[in-house]
């Protein structure tokens, strides 16, 4: 039985090493995820929050938006192997939004903590870094020219936070799109969590 097993594997391994695979998607295939197949041209979809965030995003990596609370609107992109989550908020219970998200992290987890460069169409933008071993976690404060301010917190369980950065380059109040973003084909509407 134990042969058997092993000689399916390998079948299935060579067989997607053949057609072209990565160790990534073998593993996908093998025990299931949600991005075996995307394509490699952008796909762009515009998503205006109702709790006063819109972000344009690549439909071929990012899932639809989610209304996970009535001021959150939640992006989740990857897989049961490697996922990102990003929470995208406006809202005035902050005096230090990057120090108040870090200080706890800091306290129950051991982190080492980097300042991060981070590029924002019409906005100043602040972001930390954490690496917390198996996942990284991003906190920003993108401070509009409008005057509004979004508040974002995002986790990766992946080395690879490019995604989040390229991500957070479409974000913008609503109202307040920048000339600078990419033209999106689509709008869709954020769904609530059960749906």
């Amino acid at each position: 039985m134990k042969r058997k097993f092993f000689a399916v594997l390998s079948a299935a391994v060579l067989a997607l090493g053949l057609a072209g695979c990565s160790f990534k998607d073998t593993m996908l295939y093998l025990y299931g995820g949600d991005d075996f197949v995307q394509s490699e041209e952008a796909d762009y979809a515009r998503c205006d929050g109702a709790n006063g965030v819109s972000v344009v995003f690549d439909q071929n990596t990012w899932s639809t938006p989610t209304l996970a609370q009535a001021d959150t609107l939640s992006m989740v992109a990857g897989n049961k192997l490697s996922y990102t989550v990003v929470l995208l908020q406006k809202c005035d219970d902050y005096t230090d939004f990057l120090a108040q998200s870090g200080q706890e992290l800091e306290e129950t987890t051991g982190t080492v903590k980097y300042d991060m460069e981070l590029a924002v169409p019409d906005a100043d933008a602040k972001a930390v870094r954490y690496d917390c071993g198996s996942y990284q976690a991003i906190f920003a404060q993108l401070d509009y020219a409008c005057g509004e301010t979004v508040y974002v917190t995002a986790a990766a369980r992946t080395s690879d936070y490019q995604p989040i950065v390229a991500l957070l380059q479409g974000v913008y109040p609503t109202g307040h799109a920048s000339a600078e973003l990419p033209a999106a084909d689509t709008v869709v509407e954020a769904v609530s969590p059960e749906e």
